[in-house]
């Protein structure tokens, strides 16, 4: 076997094990809310992972790109479906036995109301689009190109609402990615090991955070980003004043929670340009 053969299998059998690990999760754990946590991480990054290093095995530099792009959507939209389905659970009741529950009594809006603006097409999301269009059809020829062209602008026609305030600080930015790799690293790790190990001790809680920036995409991306921190799953978010309300498999007190929180908002608040709040 060629060195990267032997790498793309070593890959595949992580992600193989860390999908292993997430099936027993989901058949183990207490709670529907606990089994999101395994749904949720070691069954994306297993699926990540297979994918990535089927291209490797393979030495092929489209598929090993398509495991990239995977690998993209995959943590892009894992923390929306867990985040829909955790709520879901919640208003089913399907979430007893809380330790701390700051939800409880809440009425839950339908959802966050984009706000208002100007409908606008921005390059630094068109641009992306019609790359990752290119990589999936696997073929550079110009229809490809103005397809994915179009294909761009339709997403961005429906998506935009108007241009958010404020741009990005490529460094901090950089510095946030890096920061969130290792948190979905010690997140499957965490949750891996709570599957695995006899007689874990879980104590779920649901704990309010009062965000203090007033910026919504702030807020989204705190929201998404905490889904793949260790032991922490978003479950519902609210506008005016804007709350995450976090369910924690190891609760240990509001103020730890809350603290984790505030420092993951610093992060993102560096790195979308926006005021950082005191």
């Amino acid at each position: 076997m060629s060195p990267a053969e032997t790498l793309g299998a070593v890959v595949i059998s992580t992600g193989v094990v860390l999908s292993l690990i997430a099936a027993w999760g989901l058949l183990s754990f207490p709670t529907a809310l606990a089994r999101m946590h395994a749904a949720g991480k070691p069954a994306s990054l297993g699926l990540v992972l297979t994918g990535f290093g089927a291209g490797l095995a393979a030495e092929s530099v489209p598929l090993t790109v398509l495991g990239a792009v995977l690998a993209f959507f995959m943590f892009l939209t894992a923390p929306i479906s867990a985040h829909m389905l955790g709520r879901a659970a919640y208003q089913a009741g399907q979430a007893p036995n809380l330790h701390h529950d700051d939800l409880a009594g809440v009425t839950l809006p339908a959802d966050v109301a984009p706000r208002p603006g100007e409908r606008s097409i921005s390059g630094w999301h068109l641009i992306p689009l019609v790359i990752i269009w290119v990589v999936l059809w696997r073929d550079a020829g110009i229809g490809v190109w103005v397809g994915g062209l179009l294909a761009g602008l339709l997403v961005e026609l429906i998506r935009r609402t108007g241009r958010p305030n404020g741009t990005f600080r490529p460094g901090a930015m950089l510095v946030f990615l890096v920061r969130y790799s290792g948190m979905i690293v010690a997140s499957n790790a965490r949750v891996a090991w709570e599957v695995i190990t006899p007689g874990s001790q879980i104590r779920e809680a649901i704990v309010a955070v009062p965000l203090r920036s007033d910026s919504l995409r702030v807020a989204l991306l705190v929201a998404n980003a905490i889904t793949h921190t260790p032991g922490t799953l978003t479950v519902e978010l609210t506008e005016d004043p804007l709350v995450v309300y976090v369910h924690l498999l190891h609760f240990k007190s509001v103020e730890s929670a809350r603290s984790d929180v505030a420092r993951l908002e610093d992060l993102v608040c560096h790195a979308l340009n926006e005021p950082v709040p005191v």
